[in-house]
């Protein structure tokens, strides 16, 4: 009788699974009663939890995943020869459930955010706006405020803020970026953290992980100081359900635009970066020109990093996977999704008329 129930349970857990992943939920019903009801509180509660604990919690979960299968094939293979087939296939059945169980609370706890309304929806923004000379001009505007703030920061890495401290020092800003964009507040900020899936972050390229399971903060230690701020912001508009990376990146820049000085160098180095598509091969020599000499050299200090840290098939094979998986949460643009950042912030208008990278009033 247990066995029936088990599989009667299990069944149940896969066809539920089968059924969230294809339901066609309203993104108004998601927003309304997911991202706005029940996930904020959710968030402020397992967040605060997974901070009181020194590991990386998704660790644990990871080291069970990679124990499970090798320990399966172990079982299978030292059971009675006429019963191997058997005991597999109870295996394999046993494997699908739990994939199922995951699935599910991966949805619950953070996934469900992917199908909410797009943040624009919510703000004054208008695609009229997102032109190739906005773009330019937000361009030029990273390198005027590059310019003023980088001689008010320390000229060695070493006397730069820990990561500990930039998370400190953005608590403050992360409220008014929360209300700028419209979103439930307060959030319950990450605690940085390592993993010990660090040497793959730092191969792939990976900036920052948001752990959908227990909404934790993993960073890689490869990170530049005047990285952390954005990719710290970053990792919190995750944590404040917007799943989409492009609408992730525009809270982290609101959110750092609104903080100290490192975290305004730190959001205009990403304007920089990002913008720079609208112009050609000589207007980006031009651009980075006008950088000051501090500017260009922490640049370069990034793509030198990335030289001798990634390795490109493993950044290429996580990249694509990245792609699939953000286009199997519905996704269209998949990992291009990044990019679409600087439509939000050469679209996006807050109530006083300021762009979403404008520098704020003080």
């Amino acid at each position: 009788m247990d066995s029936v129930r088990g599989r009667v349970a299990g069944g149940i857990a896969v066809a539920a699974a089968a059924a969230a992943a294809l339901a066609p939920l309203p993104p108004a019903w998601i927003e309304s009663h997911y991202s706005r009801g029940f996930y904020p509180a959710f968030q402020r509660a397992l967040t605060r939890a997974s901070n009181a604990v020194p590991i990386a919690a998704f660790d644990v979960l990871v080291v069970a995943a990679a124990c499970a299968v090798p320990l399966g094939v172990v079982v299978a293979m030292r059971a009675p020869k006429g019963g191997r087939l058997r005991l597999a296939g109870r295996l394999a059945w046993r494997g699908v459930v739990a994939a199922a169980l995951v699935y599910l609370a991966f949805l619950v706890a953070w996934g469900l955010n992917y199908r909410r309304e797009p943040v624009e929806s919510r703000l004054d923004f208008d695609e009229r706006r997102v032109t190739a000379e906005a773009v330019v001009g937000l361009n030029d505007a990273a390198v005027a405020e590059l310019g003023r703030l980088r001689p008010l920061l320390p000229e060695q890495y070493a006397e730069w803020p820990t990561a500990a401290a930039v998370a400190r020092a953005l608590a403050g800003a992360l409220e008014q970026g929360s209300r700028l964009l419209a979103l439930p507040a307060p959030i319950t900020p990450g605690r940085p953290k390592r993993s010990i899936l660090d040497p793959f972050f730092t191969r792939a390229g990976v900036s920052g992980f948001t752990d959908p399971f227990f909404l934790e903060t993993l960073l890689p230690s490869n990170l530049l100081p005047f990285e952390l701020p954005s990719v710290v912001a970053h990792e919190w508009g995750h944590l404040a359900g917007l799943a989409r990376e492009s609408e992730a990146s525009l809270f982290a820049a609101v959110v750092c635009l609104h903080g100290d000085e490192t975290a305004q160098y730190s959001a205009w180095l990403e304007v920089f970066a990002g913008t720079l598509i609208a112009r050609d091969a000589e207007g980006r020599r031009e651009a980075r020109g006008r950088l000051p000499a501090a500017v260009r050299a922490d640049l370069d200090a990034m793509a030198a990093r990335s030289a001798r840290d990634e390795v490109r098939l493993v950044r290429r094979a996580a990249w694509r996977a990245y792609d699939r998986y953000l286009r199997s949460q519905r996704v269209a643009s998949g990992a291009a999704d990044y990019g679409g950042v600087v439509r939000l912030l050469a679209g996006l208008r807050f109530e006083s008329g300021q762009p979403a990278a404008a520098r704020p009033e003080r």
